[in-house]
Formats: C-alpha cells, sequence, structure tokens
C-alpha cells in the first residue's frame, strides 16, 4: 500500500514526558515537529513520582505553570517522609525526608521537589501540548521502518486505526520511546552496566491507607518483615499506592499474580486487613543500570530512559530525561535555524552522557547501601534471622539501627545531582567541582549544593522582586547577555541583554552575588548554563561578545574571561 507522505523539521518518537518536553522546547521557537505514540492514551498506572527542582524550572519556562503542578501533587506533609517499617502498622525502625521538600530549598529554586504521579504530571504537558499549533501529535503509531538519508531521516509510521501507512521526512528524530527502546535496538546502540539487577512486580491498588499511617505520614514505606517484605508508595494515602513485590521469573510470571495473590501480599506488608481493595494494574519490571554506548548516531538522537535505565532509588531517571530533552532542542534549535553549525549537535552526548554515567553510579550505591539496613535488622546469618528480626522489633531504635537509617540519607536527599551538575570546557560534566566521567559517587557530595557563577554551571537563582526568578524572564531558544547595572556599553544586537536595574530588579545585587563589577556579564545558553563570565567588560564588548558567542555556538563552554 502506498505510503502518505508527510514532512517536519523533527519526528519525535514516544510522547512520555520526554518526548512532549521535546516537543514543547521547539514549538516555542516556532519548528514544527510531529509526535508520535504507540499507546493510543497515556498508561493510568503511577509509575514515577518525582518532579524535582530543575524539571520544574524547566517546565515553566516551557509555559507549564510549576504552581499548578505542584498544586496538583502531595503536600510536603503528606509526601515529605520515608520510612523504614516491619510492616505499614508495625514498629517503626526510622524515618529520613524525602529530599528537599521545606522552605529551606527556596533559597536555591522557586519550586522544591513535588510528588506527584506520572499520568498527572503527564496531563499537565497535555494541557499545553494541546496549545502549541506546530506539534502535530499521532496515536496509535509506531515507526516500522527508519533510515538517514543525506538530508534527513525518513520513517514509515503504521498504527491501529489507520488506514494506510504514513511516510515522514524529517530533518532530526528524537527517539524517547522509553527503556526498552525500539529506535535504540534497531540502530544497534548498546548499553553498557547490568541488564538485570533485581525483577519486581509493580501492583498498582487503590485503597484508603490514612487510618494505617497516620502515626507516619509519608510517601514511601520500606516493610522489612522476613515474611512480608515490599515496599508502599502513596502517591496519594486516601487512594492511589504502588506496593513493589520482588519475585523469580524463572518460577513466577504475571499469571501468577491475581487480584487475590496481590491482596494476600498487600495485606500482609500491611499488617491488617485493607478494606475496599481494588487492584488496578500489575505489571512486571527489571531493575537495570544502564547506560547507551552512544546517544547519537548521525541524525537520530536517543533521549531520557531510550539513553538511560537507572534503579529507581533516587528518583533520577524521569528528571534526567527531561534535561536531556531541554539539552539537545535548544541545539537542534540553533542548527535548524541556521545560527549555529551542525557540531554544536556532537556536544549532547558529551555533556548529557557523564550525567546519566554519575546518576546510574549514584542511583546504584543507593540501592546497595539497603544491604547494611537489612543486615541490622536481620542479622548476619540466615539462621539467626527470625531472632535477631524479634530483637530488632523489641527494640526499633537500637544504635545499630539508626545508624544503618542514617546511612539511606543521601539516597533520599540528591539536592546537589539535580542542581549542582555544570559542563565543562571539554564538554564533559562536573557536579560541584567533581568530574563525573572518572568519579566514584562517593566523591560527590550529592547533597551540598553550593550555587556557582561560573561558566558551565546553571545560573543560580537571583530572586527578583516582581516576578519568581532571574531566569525565567530569559527565552528558551536565544543566549541572554546579563549585565551588572553600569553594563550600557555593552551591544545589544547581537543577543538578548539584561541590565540589572532596567530590565530585572533582584531583591540582593545581582552583580555583586555574581562576584562582578557593574559592569561586568554573564553570557547565558538558552537551557540556562553560564557560557563566558566576563568580571568587568572587555576594551571591545562587541567583539569580546561575539567570539564568545560563536564559540558556544561550536559547542565550546568556556573558561573565565579576563577584560
Amino acid at each position: 500500500m502506498q505510503a502518505t507522505p508527510f514532512s517536519t523539521h523533527v519526528l519525535i518518537i514516544g510522547a512520555g514526558p520526554v518526548g512532549m518536553i521535546s516537543a514543547l522546547s521547539l514549538a516555542q521557537a516556532g519548528v514544527p515537529c510531529i509526535l508520535i505514540d504507540k499507546r493510543l492514551d497515556r498508561l493510568d498506572a503511577p509509575k514515577a513520582h518525582a518532579v524535582n527542582p530543575r524539571t520544574l524550572e524547566i517546565c515553566e519556562r516551557l509555559g507549564v505553570s510549576a504552581d499548578g503542578i505542584t498544586a496538583a501533587g502531595a503536600s510536603a506533609a503528606e509526601g515529605g517522609h520515608v520510612h523504614f517499617m516491619d510492616t505499614l502498622t508495625g514498629p517503626c525502625f526510622g524515618t529520613l525526608p524525602y529530599e528537599r521538600q521545606d522552605a529551606g530549598a527556596r533559597a536555591f529554586t522557586p519550586w522544591p521537589l513535588v510528588n506527584i504521579a506520572q499520568p498527572q504530571f503527564e496531563d499537565h504537558l497535555r494541557m499545553q501540548l494541546a496549545r502549541c499549533n506546530d506539534v502535530s501529535l499521532l496515536r496509535g503509531m509506531t515507526a516500522t521502518d527508519l533510515h538517514e538519508t543525506d538530508s534527513g531521516v525518513v520513517a514509515t509510521l503504521n498504527g491501529a486505526g489507520w488506514g494506510h501507512p504514513l511516510e515522514v521526512t524529517a530533518r532530526y528524530c528524537i527517539a524517547a520511546d522509553g527503556a526498552g527502546s525500539t529506535v535504540r535496538s534497531k540502530l544497534g546502540i548498546g548499553l553498557t552496566g547490568p541488564e538485570a539487577l533485581a525483577d519486581y512486580m509493580m501492583i498498582h491498588f487503590e485503597a484508603d491507607l490514612r487510618t494505617m499511617t497516620q502515626a507516619h505520614p509519608g510517601l514511601l514505606y520500606f516493610c522489612l518483615s522476613p515474611t512480608a517484605r515490599g515496599a508502599f508508595i502513596g502517591y496519594d494515602r486516601a487512594r492511589t499506592w504502588v506496593f513493589m513485590q520482588a519475585y523469580d521469573p524463572a518460577k513466577q510470571s504475571r499469571e501468577d499474580f491475581d487480584d487475590a495473590t496481590c491482596q494476600t501480599l498487600i495485606e500482609g506488608a500491611a499488617g491488617q486487613a485493607v478494606p475496599d481493595l481494588t487492584i488496578r494494574n500489575v505489571s512486571p519490571w527489571t531493575m537495570s543500570a544502564q547506560v547507551a554506548d552512544r546517544y547519537r548516531q548521525g541524525r537520530i538522537f536517543l533521549v531520557g530512559d531510550a539513553a538511560h535505565r537507572f534503579p529507581p532509588t533516587g528518583g533520577l531517571g524521569l528528571n534526567t530525561g527531561v534535561a536531556d530533552a531541554q539539552n539537545l532542542t535548544w541545539k537542534l534549535i540553533q542548527v535548524l535555524q541556521e545560527v549555529a553549525p551542525p557540531s554544536l549537535l556532537d556536544t549532547y552526548e558529551t555533556e548529557r552522557r557523564p550525567v546519566a554515567q554519575i546518576n546510574t553510579h549514584q542511583s546504584l550505591t543507593n540501592s546497595a547501601k539497603m544491604l547494611h539496613l537489612y543486615q541490622a535488622v536481620y542479622g548476619a546469618e540466615a539462621q539467626d534471622t527470625p531472632a535477631h528480626y524479634a530483637a530488632a522489633c523489641a527494640e526499633p531504635d537500637a544504635p545499630a539501627i539508626r545508624a544503618a537509617v542514617e546511612i539511606q540519607r543521601p539516597h533520599f536527599d540528591s539536592f546537589n545531582l539535580q542542581l549542582g551538575y555544570c559542563y565543562t570546557a571539554e564538554n564533559s560534566a562536573q557536579c560541584n567541582g567533581v568530574d563525573t566521567t572518572s568519579a566514584q559517587a562517593d566523591d560527590i557530595d550529592i547533597s551540598c549544593y553550593v550555587p556557582v557563577f561560573k561558566p558551565g554551571a546553571y545560573l543560580p537563582l537571583v530572586q527578583l522582586t516582581d516576578t519568581p526568578w532571574l531566569l525565567g524572564l530569559l527565552p528558551n531558544d536565544q543566549f541572554s547577555l546579563v549585565t551588572g547595572p553600569a553594563g550600557t556599553d555593552w551591544p545589544d544586537t547581537v543577543v538578548g541583554v539584561w541590565r540589572e536595574g532596567k530590565d530585572f530588579k533582584p531583591v540582593q545585587p545581582f552583580y555583586q552575588s555574581a562576584a562582578l563589577s557593574a559592569n561586568g556579564a554573564l553570557l547565558v545558553r538558552p537551557d540556562g548554563h553560564i557560557c563566558a563570565v566576563w568580571a568587568s567588560m572587555p576594551n571591545d564588548p562587541k567583539a569580546a561578545l561575539e567570539q564568545a558567542l560563536n564559540q558556544a555556538r561550536t559547542g565550546a563552554v568556556l573558561t573565565q574571561q579576563e577584560r
């Protein structure tokens, strides 16, 4: 059957959060794209839940209200803690804060992390996407063939309900088709790292567990009872829950987890009967820790879970994918607008892959540290477990247990990983000055974020008197020059210029916070990362700015500039 031809600038395969963020970013710059997804509608299973400050800032800049997402998610009182329990109603071995959801985080970001079930987060993206005339969303559609030409990518699309295939020609293709990416497989791109660390059955159920958890309100409940071990995720304690149960795929299958079996497992880990329990979805998944060997093949790019598969310990997967999309799309926009050479696109992998490597390492480290807690409550020898565990329940606040719980704290406080990564002159990534390409996770303080105004770093929070933060004023698709109050001689013909006191009014002097003189300046990339710093105005500001801009558009992240 003859395929119907279509053309666009960018084809995006996968309409999950990362695919939608990619489409929103391109559309905001007027770049047409076609977004396809094999599903006819979004999944109802809650899946990811942690939407971190960087993701919220990216959403706000794309017109998706961060306040709206926050209001729809769990409050800090409801979702701000993680508990280590016997059963859901049994003794509690310890409690830790779940990420920075307190007022203190607002010194560094306008929007602290929020816990919201992925389908509800996707709804906010979908509403904004519906307003974008430059995005064509095709559901129930898969790419059955994908190949490159000298000038672009040609994809054959087929789908249920479509009477004939579609042939789409695009300049570039973004593969956001998830952990089991068919695009990655078709391209023959391998993955580095362990493929199968553990296997779990995800049991999504509805029940009102507020009474059971009223003594310990929170988001995560690790139930350690040897006879009913598993983890609860309370997306909404009044209704929406997930229970994660380890299983052996060599001995069990999805069919073994019928509703009655799932209810028995849930009630065992809860420690009592659960009234009005409804099983909504049951699906197996395998915990992996892998990063794609390359993020690009010609004009096709991997983003999100197609590029990296993290353990869920740390909540880093979705958020890393959103930042992938932000990094790639501004570069595509610059190339498509013919203001940057195609070589700029090479830096997508060299900047983002190291971030995925350290996040993968940290997720593995988080998972491994749980062994300390297991040993504290179960004992070192299997034959001693019943007696040792009974003693732990009798004294849940024992020093050894307290110490084992405390070891888990970085698992649930990755503020520096969320905000502190920066891109270096060599196009690798650093986290608070530690090179992530060679560092071990223990070399990095993943919790302590220290904002810096230096090349490669994300522009720190500059609070304004009339809007939440300076970065919110800057465009997503253009470079911006931010100057002190005396920066009147910087040219405004090369990039947009934002002068302190005239174009923005900070609560505290911006130029002093950035260690600039009153006529100094920062050059900020569309993704909010600083690419050049002038402590004071150079003798020829126009030439200096043009040189810095040209270098940034070829992918170089500059060092500190001299006068």
